[in-house]
């Protein structure tokens, strides 16, 4: 990376900064994730090699600024790691999976950059760059951590339906002289909101579930595809007809739910 940055380097390498690099690091992050979604280990080991290309190469930015080098980037999360883990590299014990979670939680507000966000609001603490979906689960979250949340389950399936329900009302007032569609909009973002909670509470992630149905979707359609075009190859997609189409998908569901 440094040769690639310097004098009699790379024209393209050497003119990024962190800020035009960031674009890449989500890129290469998402290539990871398609590939861990698909359990192809070979394309996985590729991306995090990626991805671990773009942590060098923000380290060699900042470290040419002035700023820090990639061995204040291990150090510090070494450092942190040992720090979180007391009953790992210290004396300290834990019976289970949630107390380590508990104290990680204790230890990590203790830490200086922490610290710094006392008496901030919680939601300070929540990126913004983060998906949708991750954000308002992160939200979510860190309002429960001050006791602002449902008591179980139900009570989130509760609101669930309660949410759904006031999107209904906005739709029946819905017509082709009045759209409604503000409202409906506002509506409808209560209720993806809410299902985001819903999968905190039963311990999913929402971007997950929605990263794997969309996964799920893109390879049915395709299958859709393959099966219309071996059924008639003269006729476009579009030249079926609905029951044509809803026969097709459900075949294409069928199919690829075997592989």
């Amino acid at each position: 990376m440094k040769q690639l940055r310097s004098e009699n380097g790379c024209p393209w390498d050497r003119k990024q900064t962190t800020q035009t690099l960031l674009p890449y690091l989500v890129e290469e992050s998402s290539e990871f994730i398609d590939a861990a979604q698909d359990h192809d280990t070979a394309h996985m080991c590729e991306e995090l090699g990626d991805v671990l290309f773009q942590v060098v190469f923000h380290s060699q930015v900042t470290a040419e600024n002035g700023d820090f080098t990639i061995d204040d980037v291990t150090d510090g999360i070494c450092r942190k790691m040992i720090r979180r883990h007391p009953h790992v590299f210290g004396d300290a014990h834990v019976k289970n999976a949630g107390e380590v979670s508990k104290r990680w939680e204790e230890i990590k507000a203790k830490e200086a950059n922490n610290l710094k966000l006392q008496g901030m609001s919680a939601m300070d603490k929540v990126a913004h760059s983060m998906p949708t979906l991750s954000r308002a689960q992160d939200m979510g979250r860190r309002a429960a951590k001050c006791g602002f949340d449902w008591k179980d389950n139900e009570s989130v399936l509760q609101k669930v339906r309660e949410e759904w329900n006031e999107f209904l009302a906005e739709y029946e007032k819905h017509s082709e002289k009045s759209p409604n569609l503000d409202r409906m909009e506002d509506e409808l973002g209560d209720v993806l909101f809410t299902l985001c909670h819903l999968a905190r509470h039963l311990g999913l992630n929402a971007e997950t579930a929605l990263i794997r149905a969309n996964n799920k979707f893109d390879k049915r359609f395709r299958s859709l595809e393959k099966l219309a075009k071996e059924k008639q190859p003269e006729k476009s997609l579009g030249e079926n007809s609905p029951e044509e189409l809803l026969a097709l998908w459900q075949k294409a569901k069928n199919e690829t739910s075997q592989r």
